[in-house]
């Protein structure tokens, strides 16, 4: 079933926090008030008093409600950290499964490559000044409202300039929206191009490099432009608007002053509410000068939420023994983006401690439908069972995948056998590679299983790297283990090591599946499935299927010798 991100996702296990960040939040609010309290005690009580002690008690009081304030912002600004923290925490896991799903997809879902991405960005900006901004709106409304109740004069200026920062933010957004998107788009041009002009080859690039690195350089020009039109805009804005404040305070002011020249304010209260002004509108003043940031973390979250979904989550694992026959009934495949089937398979049923030969000509879906069993690649219907259980619910462990193209991970070579199993022994390792017929090369290497699967270290042949990922494929002994294309770079020795490994699997009751080209891969093999075009044209026993090929084969051949020149 498919899951999208919610509320929950980010509160689940953060709702202390959160509460701690609007307590927080709230105090620090009501703090800020400290100020325009103090002004207004100074102008009409210790002046007009001329009382030296009520001042040195009003500034020492004040002087510890500040520090009392840093405090809070301190820990509120830690906590809005540690929420971002904690949220990623709870989704890394699922974003990561889900980028693996979606790179191995037919075609590769785009959206993979920026899926961690977004993660960060929504997590840098919870943590940032610009979360702490957003959770001050709520108190910019009440402190309006206090002016307000002031004089309803102050109460409206403020409002007017509130609306004024609100206006010059979202037109500066769409001015960068604009300058951004033709950066992007003259960058993307200029890395086409160089895309294009490396795929030619040497000789070609020597013969166009005037004319091809000219324009080259014209689309980069264009996109350092547009970016640097996006930056002068951005802070030509931040500027505006912390200037704007800035006037909004003055004005205040001179409105308090003009108030108190006609005795409908006192002096304390015209400093108090320039500077209540000026805290009231700073949660806007910072969202507008990080307007875009807000923008990009809330795109990045959509496309989170939109990837996920259309990923899908993850299935429990099952926690019984697993084990049993393969069977599949009514399989399809739809890429996503298309609306034909790329591969259509009625059904069959192989049963434990037999192999399975895929067989078919080039682009038929022997690859694809290796993806599907070993779960890259989600089918779009159809039923796939190992035994009494769904395939997808079955356990990473419980499955053995060689893909077509295989690549070691940083680590050793032990810890690649082992898939970087924690719970890996050496016993176990050793076994696997023993089956995979690789031991004996890998002991014979400097640091053994110990040996870095770093390309510029290890300097491994192809036909052992592939051997290697056998015996990945083979450790802690699975219940199905899929071979796509085993013997593409094995010599004479590997491929009779494959066929002693595969009699060896199916006497351990494991079921077998072989994606091949060459005959020597299904030797061992029981069962064929036969694909031509993403559709099953074929199944049956191994002597069977091959027969009724020759035959047809032959059949054809017999045709085509009495044509027109018979």
């Amino acid at each position: 079933m498919p899951y999208r991100i919610t509320a929950g996702d980010w509160t689940a296990k953060t709702r202390g926090l959160w509460a701690a960040a609007l307590l927080f939040g709230a105090v620090s609010n009501l703090l800020v008030l400290t100020g325009p309290l103090f002004m207004l005690q100074v102008y009409d009580r210790v002046l007009t008093g001329r009382s030296e002690a009520t001042l040195v008690v009003l500034f020492a009081l004040v002087g510890f409600v500040y520090a009392m304030m840093a405090g809070i912002d301190t820990a509120r600004a830690q906590v809005l950290v540690r929420i971002g923290a904690r949220a990623r925490h709870e989704l890394e896991s699922r974003v990561f499964e889900a980028s693996l799903r979606a790179r191995l997809r037919d075609p590769p879902d785009p959206r993979a490559a920026l899926a961690m991405h977004d993660l960060d960005t929504v997590q840098r900006v919870l943590g940032s000044g610009v979360a702490q901004a957003f959770l001050d709106l709520p108190w910019t409304v009440a402190f309006l409202a206090l002016l307000y109740l002031v004089h309803p004069y102050l109460g409206w200026l403020a409002v007017a300039g509130g609306v004024v920062l609100a206006l010059m933010a979202f037109s500066g957004h769409l001015q960068q929206r604009r300058l951004l998107g033709n950066a992007h788009r003259q960058g993307k041009a200029a890395d086409d191009l160089q895309a294009a002009i490396e795929n030619e080859g040497g000789d070609r690039v020597a013969s166009l490099t005037p004319e091809v690195f000219a324009l080259w350089r014209e689309h980069r020009k264009q996109a350092l432009s547009a970016l640097l039109k996006t930056t002068d805009r951005s802070v030509r804005s931040t500027a505006l608007a912390r200037t704007f404040r800035l006037f909004l305070q003055s004005a205040t002011l001179a409105l308090g002053a003009w108030l108190v020249l006609h005795e409908q304010l006192s002096p304390g209260l015209m400093v108090g509410s320039s500077i209540l002004l000026g805290r009231a509108l700073a949660p806007v003043e910072q969202l507008a000068a990080h307007w875009g940031r807000l923008h990009v973390a809330l795109t990045g979250w959509r496309r989170l939420d939109g990837f996920l979904r259309a990923t899908g989550g993850a299935v429990e694992p099952v926690s019984d023994p697993v084990g049993g026959a393969l069977g599949v009934r009514g399989l399809i495949v739809v890429p996503q983006g298309r609306r034909e089937a790329v591969l259509r398979l009625n059904g069959f049923a192989v049963r434990p401690g037999s192999a399975l030969g895929v067989i078919g000509p080039g682009g038929s879906g022997k690859s694809l439908f290796a993806r599907v069993l070993a779960g890259a690649v989600p089918p779009s219907a159809g039923v796939l069972r190992l035994g009494e259980i769904p395939l997808s619910k079955v356990p990473a462990m419980r499955i053995g995948y060689l893909p077509q193209r295989f690549a070691l991970l940083p680590g050793t070579l032990g810890e690649a056998i082992a898939r970087h199993d924690p719970a890996a022994t050496p016993e176990k390792i050793e076994s696997a590679a023993r089956l995979a017929g690789v031991h004996a090369a890998i002991t014979a290497l400097p640091d053994g299983y110990d040996t870095s699967t770093e390309p510029e270290v290890a300097h491994l042949a192809g036909g052992l790297v592939q051997r290697i990922g056998m015996a990945r494929a083979f450790y802690d002994d699975p219940a199905l283990v899929i071979l796509d294309e085993p013997s593409a770079h094995l010599d004479a020795d590997g491929t009779s090591a494959f066929n002693a490994a595969v009699r060896a699997l199916k006497a351990r009751g494991a079921v077998v599946v072989v994606t091949a080209l060459r005959p020597t891969s299904i030797a061992e093999c029981d069962d064929l499935l036969v694909l031509d075009g993403g559709v099953q044209t074929g199944f049956g026993p191994r002597d069977i299927i091959l027969r009724e090929m020759v035959r047809n084969h032959m059949a054809v051949v017999g045709k085509g010798g009495r044509g027109p020149d018979a």
